[in-house]
């Protein structure tokens, strides 16, 4: 006879559950996010993949503060009032700032959840996913920079 118990795995995030991003930045979908970053499943609990979240907005929003009080100086409400290209039916902007706060918020999900295992192979696993969350931070800069109209690298001779 088995001891084991297993518990249910945590409920994902309610449908069209959204967090409100401020006055000029659009808000985001969490289940969005799950699905595009394919990070935890069910297996992260909801309040923790707010956290992460709620700590990138404030990471993009205070790179990009400057950008936005400019924007709203020259009339420009909210993001998607600024003139921009769309794709795919989507404001590029917004798609960007999207992609600037994903990038910080999946970087720290794999940083604050990895697969903890003594054994060489955690130990090699532990490296890719560091790598994997660097990825995704340096996603998030060439999104932030691209908001900004800058280039992604300066390049000076010495």
């Amino acid at each position: 006879m088995s001891a084991f118990i297993s518990s249910p795995a945590p409920a994902v995030t309610a449908p069209g559950k959204m967090l409100l991003c401020g006055p000029f930045w659009p808000d985001l979908d969490i289940n969005h996010f799950r699905s595009s970053e394919r990070i935890g499943a069910s297996n992260i609990p909801d309040q923790r993949i707010e956290t992460a979240l709620i700590e990138a907005v404030m990471i993009a929003d205070g790179d990009l503060a400057e950008w936005r009080d400019s924007q709203m100086a020259e009339g420009f409400a909210v993001l998607d009032d600024v003139p921009s290209r769309q794709i795919g039916g989507q404001h590029r902007l917004a798609l960007l700032w999207r992609q600037a706060v994903y990038g910080h918020a999946t970087a720290d999900l794999i940083e604050t959840h990895r697969d903890i295992t003594a054994t060489g192979t955690g130990q090699s696993r532990g490296d890719d996913m560091q790598s994997r969350a660097d990825d995704h931070r340096r996603t998030a800069i060439h999104a932030i920079r691209a908001i900004k109209g800058k280039d992604r690298t300066t390049v000076e001779l010495i």
